[in-house]
């Protein structure tokens, strides 16, 4: 495909990116090699929106590519930026604070995972990007500052800046342009002492040397060629670069490519200090987000990643999403009940590519073909269809088998080698959305078979009806031919014995999942099959009305469900207090306002927290007492220590507290007593709550009324004795 005129008539390149690449090769020429440019700042976490510009220019070079033209696919780390804000997903904020206009570079990872902030933003994506097929030269261009590789473009921006002074100043109106009298400097610099760029350039004297002095007290007169802290201002270093690199693609942000905007004034600094013409470049806009599960959204800050987008996509379906929308078109990955049409789209597109569904027509068929060979990991089509199931059907099958793949493919039956480390990863994707995103988004999806050698107890004439499908309709299971044929059984059922077939349906529905709804009946009793359907159908129980309800208020409710409860219900439902003895304390080796806490909660293994108590107790006045833990917290780090779970204590109400503090003791407690608010019992599911976020439980608002520690005017305890406080007695608790 190297012979333009043949380009021309091949109908399969057809996408934006081919007629991209034919703008570039039509304004550039034919050329040795093409470079194309993508890059960020590592400031934080490399999110979704950051990814397009990625993916965007992959596709482009792609094009190329199959064009027949060599192509250099770089991506600039601008990790010699300055370090302007704390992130809210980096623990120690108080330590990177100190780092505040530092290059990124030097700021550290307070992971501990890597050698510094940047670096710890650069690896998540460059451990990333080859699970979707992308393979980019990575440049860091603070290693090539500090190597002093830019000293000759510095020193020309330096001598030409009454020249950028007017490139910058063309887009602008009056009221923000720079005037003459104004000072000017292209170069930025970060201080050789305090390593902080709160400096001012003071003179320049023509060649390479610049003076400066900084808000720390330190002036010098720096040599550019052997100096480490000079660089470029972005909008010069942009253009900079391009001639560096000789590059002729790069696409920016629509607040970049907009008419004046900063593309349009690096053009002219590019080509009047350079000598480069700018590249060939195109708008990509933003991307949304719909329906991010909390877990996804609270775990990063609610920026979502590209391993995010892949717990939910292929990365196959995932690069569909992009190739099949033009860049400078909004669109929003969702992770609601979107996903399943997503997917859909995707099974459709490739039963178009293998002959399986008929295209609309030729030009219809080479578009869904580029779209798909573009979405693929290495952009071949496989010679074997991939194995095509929905994530409706995947969730099914996966609640049914509890997430086991291996059974899940056994129970398929026609499974080809060739496919199954494609469907693999489609069933981990489907796994994931079915436990984090549908419990928020379609909770009717959300099920598990009821455990075997536990009963299902119903009313006694839905038991009767029950006991009936088991009778006329499971023998007959593997005779259906399609899921109607099951279902008009059960509908028979019903009519025979006089019942309203919705309540049969909702009753077969609890005595198989304990819920009201569920998958499509028919096909759902298919999948379970007649061995299964057989133990779980003759498993029931009729019961009276009164033990109907005491089950009810022992039934689990999904989260949104308890959400919903009276707030004393929904902390029972929700929050586990133990009463815990603490056993040691430790000094926190990189906190002076921090203990390390070892507590006996009556398991078989000690729990250790974190507490921000040294200024209010001494270590002798905590040993040996027992208070009260929140057991089912979420774990956290502390400066690098793990912290189990949270004490509770009160302070005065409406006072910070940070400046008052009392530990609620439970002496009169045992070690693992779960302490319940008044008129609750302990939850027969209490082993298995899940973790609840320390917000969630600030929404549960405890306080202290009269000594008594409450949960909407319930005091909390066990068996008739209550937690009390003696200093803090109408305060908050925290």
């Amino acid at each position: 495909m190297s012979n333009n005129n043949e380009n021309k008539k091949d109908p399969l390149l057809c996408h934006w990116a081919d007629q991209m690449a034919d703008k570039i090769i039509r304004e550039k020429g034919d050329l040795d090699s093409y470079t194309c440019a993508s890059g960020i700042t590592p400031s934080g976490t490399v999110h979704l929106g950051n990814f397009r510009e990625i993916i965007t220019v992959d596709l482009v070079v792609r094009a190329l590519r199959d064009r027949g033209k060599k192509v250099r696919f770089i991506y600039s780390w601008d990790d010699y930026d300055v370090f302007r804000k704390v992130p809210a997903n980096m623990p120690d904020p108080e330590i990177l604070e100190k780092y505040l206009r530092y290059p990124i570079t030097m700021v550290p990872d307070t992971t501990s995972r890597n050698e510094n902030y940047a670096r710890h933003h650069e690896v998540d994506i460059e451990q990333q990007l080859p699970r979707v097929g992308i393979a980019p030269e990575f440049l860091y261009q603070a290693s090539r500052y500090r190597a002093n590789r830019y000293a000759e473009g510095m020193k020309l921006a330096m001598q030409n800046r009454d020249v950028i002074k007017g490139c910058l100043n063309e887009y602008r109106d009056d009221a923000h342009k720079m005037k003459d009298s104004d000072v000017y400097w292209p170069v930025a610099i970060f201080c050789g002492k305090c390593n902080k760029d709160t400096t001012e350039i003071t003179d320049y004297d023509g060649e390479y040397g610049i003076t400066y002095k900084c808000e720390c007290g330190h002036c010098e007169t720096a040599d550019i060629r052997t100096f480490k802290g000079a660089k470029l201002g972005w909008r010069v270093d942009w253009p900079m670069r391009w001639n560096e690199e000789k590059v002729v693609f790069e696409p920016g942000g629509k607040d970049h490519i907009s008419p004046g905007g900063s593309y349009d004034t690096a053009k002219l600094v590019s080509k009047r200090i350079y000598g480069w013409d700018a590249p060939v470049t195109m708008r990509y806009d933003f991307v949304n987000l719909k329906g991010v599960p909390g877990k996804m959204s609270s775990s990063k800050g609610k920026v979502i990643a590209l391993p995010d987008a892949l717990d939910v996509y292929q990365a196959e379906v995932l690069r569909y999403l992009f190739a099949g929308t033009r860049p400078n078109t909004e669109f929003a990955i969702s992770f609601d009940m979107d996903v399943l049409k997503v997917y859909e789209d995707y099974d459709k597109t490739e039963r178009i590519v293998y002959g399986v569904d008929k295209a609309k027509s030729e030009d219809h068929f080479n578009k869904e073909k580029r779209i798909y060979m573009l979405s693929q990991i290495d952009g071949k089509i496989p010679e074997t269809m991939p194995y095509q199931i929905t994530i409706r059907m995947l969730s099914t099958l996966l609640q049914i088998y509890s997430g086991d793949a291996d059974k899940v493919i056994a129970s398929l039956g026609d499974v080809k080698p060739e496919q199954e480390e494609r469907l693999r990863r489609r069933i981990a994707c489907a796994w994931f959305w079915i436990q984090h995103s549908a419990p928020d988004c379609a909770p009717e999806f959300c099920f598990a078979l009821r455990k075997e050698g536990t009963k299902a107890k119903l009313p006694q004439d839905m038991a009767k009806a029950v006991a009936k499908v088991l009778s006329d309709v499971v023998p007959k299971i593997d005779t259906f031919q399609i899921d109607k044929d099951c279902q008009e059984a059960i509908y028979a059922v019903a009519t025979e014995l006089g019942l309203d077939a919705k309540a049969l349906f909702t009753a077969l529905y609890q005595a198989l999942i304990g819920k009201d709804q569920g998958p499509r009946l028919g096909s759902f009793m298919r999948i379970i099959g007649k061995d299964k359907l057989e133990k779980l159908l003759g498993s029931v129980e009729g019961v009276s009305e009164e033990e109907l309800k005491k089950a009810a208020s022992n039934k689990k409710l999904t989260p949104a469900e308890i959400d919903k409860l009276p707030l004393a219900e929904r902390f029972s439902r929700r929050v586990i207090l133990k009463v815990s003895k603490i056993e040691k304390v430790e000094q926190h080796p990189g906190g002076s306002f921090l203990y390390i806490l070892t507590l006996n909660t009556g398991d078989a293994e000690p729990r250790q927290i974190v507490s921000s108590i040294v200024q209010f107790y001494k270590p002798e006045e905590l040993l040996n007492r027992n208070i009260v833990l929140v057991y089912n917290l979420k774990p956290a780090n502390f400066r690098g220590v793990r912290s189990n779970g949270m004490l509770l204590a009160a302070s005065e109400g409406g006072a910070d507290d940070h400046d008052t503090c009392e530990v609620i003791f439970a002496d009169d407690f045992e070690p693992g007593t779960i302490l319940e608010p008044e008129g609750f019992d302990v939850p027969a599911d209490v082993a298995e709550m899940c973790f609840v976020k320390p917000e969630k439980f600030a929404e549960m608002n405890l306080s202290t009324k009269d000594g008594f520690v409450e949960v909407e005017g319930k005091k909390i305890g066990s068996n008739g004795k209550f937690i009390t406080v003696e200093k803090y007695k109408n305060g908050a608790i925290h």
